[in-house]
């Protein structure tokens, strides 16, 4: 008898260390498979080191930007310079349309300046950062200009768009719903025909444009219906402004606000998971490709396709 209890303990000793083996043995296994995944995930991670060619090509366009704009501006907006500096709020002529032109270019300027920073070898991080910097320094360096400039000056309120559209790609990246409204413009074809001629009203020509605030519903929409695909993810509505009969050449007595209402694409929902492809995106979504739209104001007018 004591011989039977003495094998049944042996043999429940060996079935224990046995388990007690493949358990281990298993978790050993999963940890060692974790770690494996873990090494393989970080090293699909982009690592960022700064290429001194890409940089050198990337300051380079730059500076060529910056210099072929301040050619134009001197030959134009800035012509008969005066040798003193004032202050002006200069929004009547364009009924404040121009405040969000500011908003709009540097938003634009921010997010390419960005991207090329990032292509050059930049963290994406202190890429924005240096982007803002450079869309800002850029719009302060135009608005400086601006006070010595024989019709313009210095306007406070023109600076603080500048900074709503440098910080406004930093609010996008740090609250998710932002990434669904977005800043648009278009022009209407007339605007390039007519300029070839007339370059001095190339950039202030606010009767040929339209600034858009574009929204997806998909920020509002259940879940399930997006998921399944029963809204494309990449429509949605904007709201557009823009004026007619105002010119900084000509004049504004009789310019009027022009509200729309159109359909409109987020480029950023289109096919293309690539860095290049979203980055791509993100800039040519700056762009409010024609779409159909109603004028709401001052009366309405439907367009099949408004540009």
């Amino acid at each position: 008898m004591n011989l039977k209890i003495i094998s049944l303990i042996l043999l429940a000793s060996f079935s224990f260390s046995q388990k007690t083996s493949f358990d281990y043995s298993l978790k050993e296994t999963h940890k060692e498979s974790k770690t494996l995944l873990m090494g393989l995930d970080s090293s699909r991670q982009k690592s960022y080191k700064l290429n001194g060619g890409r940089f050198a090509l990337v300051s380079g366009v730059m500076a060529g930007a910056f210099i072929g704009m301040h050619v134009y501006y001197s030959n134009t907006w800035w012509k008969d310079q005066k040798n003193y500096f004032k202050f002006a709020e200069d929004g009547f002529y364009a009924r404040d349309l121009d405040k969000i032109s500011h908003i709009y270019t540097a938003n634009l300027i921010t997010e390419a300046s960005a991207a090329a920073f990032e292509w050059s070898g930049i963290k994406p991080k202190n890429a924005l950062i240096y982007g803002a910097l450079t869309a800002f320094a850029y719009e302060a360096y135009i608005e400086v200009n601006d006070g010595f400039a024989p019709n313009w000056g210095f306007d406070w309120v023109d600076m603080g768009a500048n900074l709503v559209g440098a910080i406004y790609p930093f609010l996008q990246r740090e609250i998710p719903p932002l990434e669904y409204v977005n800043f648009k413009w278009s022009f209407k074809p007339a605007w390039i025909k007519r300029k070839v001629q007339n370059s001095d009203d190339l950039l202030d020509d606010y009767t040929n444009m339209t600034f858009w605030l574009s929204v997806n519903p998909e920020m509002f929409l259940p879940k399930d219906l997006t998921k399944g695909k029963f809204y494309p993810s990449f429509l949605a509505l904007a709201v557009g402004l823009s004026i007619n009969n105002a010119s900084h050449v000509t004049g504004s007595q009789n310019a009027e606000r022009l509200w729309f209402i159109s359909l409109d694409f987020d480029i950023k929902r289109f096919p293309g998971k690539s860095d290049f492809m979203k980055k791509l995106k993100r800039i040519l979504n700056f762009y409010h490709l024609p779409a159909p739209a109603v004028r709401i104001s001052p009366s309405g007018i439907w367009y099949g396709l408004y540009f």
